[in-house]
């Protein structure tokens, strides 16, 4: 894993043809799925455990997190700085959001979105090329190009 800089993560997105939006974010437009992120934490994980897999054969995928203190009884920053301080990342997740894995270390990767889900933190998960992109939102909602979640979690809420 190599954690970026807002402008490392936005570098790395030009440069692999992952268009940027609304605050030099990766863009959500085009998303094929639009669902509910379920209430229950156990189904957070599973939900996590299950998008992920899309991601499993990509050589890199980007794991970008933005507004991630929205709701902060329902979090615990201690938590994720010591998760990421075991990983050797001392800097404040402000200076240091983008979260770069190798095709090896989707379970690393995993073990993040986890956090976020949990947390509900705004999280990107992006591969070269933006063929696949999942998003969850702190407004619990997700949207995903790519991964299929329909097939893979039965009880999902897909909103319209």
């Amino acid at each position: 894993m190599r954690v970026l800089s807002p402008q490392e993560a936005a570098a790395w997105c030009e440069a692999h043809h992952v268009a940027l939006g609304l605050r030099n974010l990766p863009d959500r437009s085009g998303a094929d799925l639009m669902f509910e992120i379920p209430v229950d934490p156990q189904k957070r994980v599973h939900l996590v455990n299950q998008a992920m897999e899309a991601f499993r054969h990509e050589s890199l995928f980007l794991v970008w997190f933005d507004d991630w203190s929205v709701w902060p009884s329902g979090q615990r920053m201690h938590v994720f700085d010591r998760f990421r301080m075991s990983y050797g990342e001392k800097r404040p997740l402000i200076d240091s959001p983008g979260h770069l894995f190798d095709g090896t270390e989707i379970e690393d990767g995993t073990s993040f979105v986890t956090i976020a889900a949990l947390f509900l933190w705004d999280c990107y998960v992006v591969n070269p090329g933006r063929s696949k992109l999942l998003y969850l939102s702190h407004d619990e909602y997700g949207v995903t190009k790519g991964v299929d979640l329909e097939d893979r979690v039965k009880w999902l809420t897909i909103v319209s």
